[in-house]
């Protein structure tokens, strides 16, 4: 299922950043991201979103050049991301790490490079390309 809220490109972590300042969500957490340091830049390619009546996890596909909705679980009224049962969190995180893990076993991506919290960075490689050129694309 699509989720078109969101751009049909990656987000910068800036841009994952400023949703989670909007006070639009009671926690927005990204997932899973692609650094670029030569462009001191973070892609990011997958995000936990808790609303004040659910979560909502999200991947960017960039083949189809949308965000799909992973996961979907209603929550009764959470004050703030220690609301969130750890399992389900540990659950939504395993599904999108599935999904990454198939992408490295195909060769598509590198394994972890390092981890900011709760989100995965990788080294940007021939997906990470594409990613930032659809990130770059004016007519996204």
């Amino acid at each position: 299922m699509a989720f078109e809220s969101l751009p049909s490109r990656p987000l910068s972590h800036d841009e994952v950043m400023a949703l989670s300042a909007s006070g639009r969500f009671v926690d927005v957490r990204p997932v899973n991201a692609f650094h670029y340091p030569e462009r001191e830049t973070q892609l990011i390619t997958a995000i936990v979103f808790v609303t004040k009546s659910g979560l909502r996890a999200v991947d960017y596909d960039p083949t189809a050049r949308e965000w799909r909705v992973v996961r979907e679980a209603p929550l009764d009224e959470p004050d703030d991301a220690t609301d969130v049962p750890d399992a389900l969190l540990s659950d939504v995180q395993a599904q999108i790490e599935q999904r990454v893990s198939e992408l490295e076993d195909a060769g598509v991506v590198g394994g972890t490079a390092a981890r900011d919290d709760t989100t995965e960075v990788r080294d940007a490689t021939s997906l990470g390309s594409v990613l930032y050129d659809q990130y770059t694309d004016d007519d996204a």
